[in-house]
This record gives structure tokens, C-alpha cells and sequence, in this order.
């Protein structure tokens, strides 16, 4: 099938009458680390990296929550010592929903009906230490690792839905081997690197704090880890077909960021839009009506 967006920058402009959205309860946290990290920058750069590995968890009750509870499946899924549960909607073609950091599975709620009625299979999973499964930690890698035990329990995946650091987690499981058909890329990031640089902006850390952090990430993972988590670098090896969905206004992730990594995407198409910000793209009927009509039917995807 032809992608019906046939060209490379769609824009929709909607009135920006809300406030959007800014980094939320840091306040007090980066108070508390910017004095800690004058008396200590060891120890303060020491708490960050304990810190970013450790999601705050989606409020709960969620609007689409009820939706969990009339899944047509419901499975858990052993990682390590955790479980991981995995719900599905409908018959077909899997689309996955993979959430981004301190999000939860059910945040692709909005898609679940629309996508069942298309003809496909929708499958959601919370990842180690977000929504309901077990953990207080996780990391981007892990998230990979559980993106492959998922898909491997469902059969083949025809295509991905994902959104801002999920983006990278399914970029590093599609280059170790995951291979779905079509991509839809959320709000991503550029790179891990970038969110970190990101982090010690939102938090007020001086550079010695930082330093600390990011040796302690490469410690634990490599002096590689910011290469393979590079969405930038990634996206030139995608051969997937797909959509990039960026809004001006998100203040979450810059535009700027999510236009890099699509610029890198060869097979891929870019909705640009407005006064939706970083979590409205989730469940925006405009953005849900765009990747609908990009995505096609079972029967026009064979």
C-alpha cells in the first residue's frame, strides 16, 4: 500500500488555549540536589544515578484504565524476577504500544478500539518498574530485552506504536533483531546522551554532579551505551515504513530533536502539529486518524 501521506511535512495547526507542559514536581528535588551537590558532588552525582533508574509510576486511575479489565487476554510474563503483564485487544495483525519512561502501557488507550475495529490485534505491555509490573528500576536496555520477550509471546508483530524514550528502546530491539513492518515514532528523543543532558537542565546540576552520573552510567553499561542508545544513529539503519509524530509546542522533548532523527529515517513520513505538547499525541483523534490512514487495513498491508 501507499502511504496516503504523500508527502514528507504534514502540518496541522490546532489553537494552543491550554498551558503546555513543563518538567513536573522538580521543584523541591533540584533544590534539595543543587545544595547537596555543592557540600558533595560525589555523593550528589551518586543519588542522581540512583534516581534514573527509577520511573515514577503513572498516576492511577488512568482514563482508559477500565479497558484492562475487559482485555480479551491477559497474560504475565516472567523477567528475571519480575512479571510483567501484557494485555490484548482483537484479532489480527499485532500492533504493539511500547510507553515511554514513567509511562504505562494503558497510555495507548485511545488506539485499542479504533485499531481493533481496523482489523488488528492490539498488544500492551508495562515494562519492569512502570504501570502494574513488578520493580523499582529498569533502563532502556532492559526495556529492549522485554519489548523481544513480549513480541516473542505473541507471534509477529506487524507494527509499533511508540512514544518519547520507548522510541529508543525500540529502536535498540529492532537493530538486536525485532523486525516489524511499520513504525510509529511519538515525540522521540534524539538520544539517551541528550536526555541526560536534558535531566541535569531540568534539575540545576552543575557539571561536576553530572560528570558523576554519566561515569557511573558508563561504568555499569560501557563506554559504548550512549552509541547504542544514539535514536539518531539508529534511525539511519531503519528500513521500516513509518510515521514521525512531532509538535511544536511539546516542551518535553525539543522538536528540534525528533526532526534529527526523522531527517535520518529514509522510509519514513513526519506529522508536524500543534498545542497538542508531549502526552496529548496519545490520545489526539487527529494524530489517531493520521496513523490509521498511514497504517492502512490488514488487507491493504499485504
Amino acid at each position: 500500500m501507499t502511504s496516503q501521506l504523500n508527502t514528507q511535512s504534514v502540518i496541522f495547526e490546532r489553537p494552543t488555549t491550554h498551558k503546555v507542559e513543563g518538567p513536573k514536581g522538580f521543584s523541591p528535588i533540584r533544590l534539595a540536589l543543587q545544595l547537596y551537590g555543592r557540600m558533595s558532588p560525589e555523593k550528589a552525582g551518586r543519588l542522581v544515578n540512583r534516581m534514573a533508574f527509577r520511573p515514577s509510576r503513572l498516576p492511577m486511575p488512568s482514563r482508559y484504565e477500565y479497558l484492562l479489565d475487559n482485555a480479551d487476554s491477559y497474560t504475565q510474563l516472567q523477567h528475571g524476577s519480575r512479571t510483567i503483564p501484557v494485555y490484548s485487544w482483537g484479532q489480527g495483525p499485532v500492533i504493539l504500544g511500547v510507553h515511554g519512561w514513567a509511562g504505562a502501557g494503558i497510555q495507548f488507550g485511545a488506539w485499542i478500539n479504533p485499531l481493533v475495529e481496523a482489523g488488528y490485534r492490539v498488544v500492551l505491555f508495562d515494562a519492569p518498574a512502570h504501570g502494574r509490573a513488578q520493580g523499582e528500576s529498569t533502563d532502556l536496555f532492559e526495556m529492549a530485552e522485554v519489548i523481544a520477550k513480549v513480541t516473542a509471546s505473541v507471534g509477529r508483530i506487524h507494527g509499533v506504536l511508540a512514544h518519547s524514550m520507548g522510541c529508543i528502546a525500540i529502536a535498540r530491539a529492532i537493530a538486536d533483531g525485532l523486525q516489524p513492518n511499520y513504525l510509529v515514532m511519538l515525540a522521540p528523543p534524539v538520544s539517551l546522551s541528550a536526555v541526560m543532558d536534558n535531566l541535569g537542565r531540568q534539575l540545576g546540576l552543575s557539571q561536576d554532579v553530572l560528570a558523576v552520573h554519566l561515569q557511573l552510567m558508563e561504568e555499569r553499561f560501557g563506554k559504548s551505551v550512549w552509541e547504542q542508545l544514539d535514536l539518531e544513529a539508529l534511525s539511519r539503519t531503519l528500513t521500516q515504513r513509518g510515521l514521525m509524530v512531532i509538535d511544536d509546542d511539546d516542551t518535553s522533548i525539543s522538536p528540534d530533536e525528533s526532526e534529527r532523527v526523522f531527517s535520518n529515517w529514509e522510509n519514513a513520513n513526519v506529522l508536524r502539529t500543534r498545542g497538542l505538547g508531549h502526552h496529548r499525541l496519545l490520545w489526539s483523534p487527529m494524530v489517531l486518524d493520521s496513523v490509521l490512514r498511514d497504517l492502512g487495513r490488514p488487507v491493504d498491508t499485504l
